[in-house]
């Protein structure tokens, strides 16, 4: 189903059964899986949070079904992760469809990477920001921080639950920020090669080299898959991660040339702490 005609039944579905509902107070929508663990660690029990991008699929071309849709307008606050193609194509839609509904951005305050604009299947990044930034542990402490403060300006009566389970949050990131910090200290200048470009933060955060194989949003040329196997050959690169959203079979063209393994990565797991601290055995083997 084409975008248009999701839009088309999502406005019906709306107008016969939910057109003068004002959403739950207790329900949050948000963009990603690990926006949705540190929501809920930080909320009661009661709450509902509901996540838009599914597992294995990209944040950057995504289009929600039309029960997703359904769960936004039943929804009272809805949390942006940023700047990632979905909200770009989608939450101006969803305000339209849920007038009631609140959008806020849990990445104010974050230093960005910005480069040129580029495209990105059907959009394009807005004002060139690299989107990615629940990737780098200490960009995802200015993210649970500004969540923190959004969840007590909209549940003030909440705060002193919230505060709590704030400092429990954010002293488990800074552990894991401290982690980062140690044990990559000796690879710092390193690169390492990945398909997607998902960990920008994380290398400015901890004087990595990220390598991509897809350029600048899109499928490698081939003078560009030979540039990066030259490159990695001279950088003694000892593999390639890929994350399960993306088609493998240009990393597998690499590996196979270069003779080193292909590594899945999960920068969109819920489970977000198991998978950083998984991420950090990763790189201390390839690096």
């Amino acid at each position: 189903m084409n975008k248009i005609a999701l839009y088309i039944l999502t406005i019906g579905l709306f107008i016969s059964s939910c057109s003068n509902k004002v959403g739950n107070k207790n329900h949050i929508v948000v963009s990603i899986l690990p926006q949705k663990q540190l929501v809920s660690q930080l909320v009661p029990d009661d709450f509902k949070v509901t996540t838009m991008v599914t597992q294995g699929n990209s944040p950057a071309t995504y289009s929600p079904s039309p029960v997703q849709i359904k769960d936004v307008n039943d929804s009272h606050l809805y949390i942006k992760i940023g700047n990632i193609g979905f909200e770009q194509a989608w939450i101006d839609r969803f305000c339209e469809l849920n007038p009631q509904l609140k959008v806020e951005d849990s990445s104010k305050g974050i230093e960005f990477i910005r480069g040129e604009a580029e495209i990105h299947g059907d959009h394009v990044h807005e004002g060139g920001i690299e989107p990615h930034i629940w990737t780098s542990p200490k960009t995802m402490l200015q993210v649970v921080e500004n969540t923190k403060d959004i969840l007590v300006h909209n549940y003030p009566e909440l705060t002193q639950t919230i505060e709590s389970n704030y400092i429990t949050l954010r002293d488990s990131l800074i552990n894991i920020d401290s982690l980062y910090t140690q044990k990559l200290n000796n690879f710092k200048g390193k690169s390492f090669l990945i398909f997607h470009p998902a960990y920008t933060y994380l290398a400015r955060d901890y004087g990595l080299k990220q390598i991509s194989i897809e350029h600048n949003g899109k499928e490698p040329s081939v003078k560009w898959i030979q540039k990066i196997i030259d490159f990695a050959k001279l950088e003694n690169i000892k593999a390639i991660f890929v994350q399960e959203e993306f088609d493998k079979r240009n990393a597998e063209i690499i590996s196979k040339e270069l003779d080193i393994d292909i590594i899945e990565v999960h920068p969109l797991k819920e489970d977000y702490e198991t998978e950083m601290k998984d991420l950090l055995n990763k790189l201390e083997t390839i690096l």
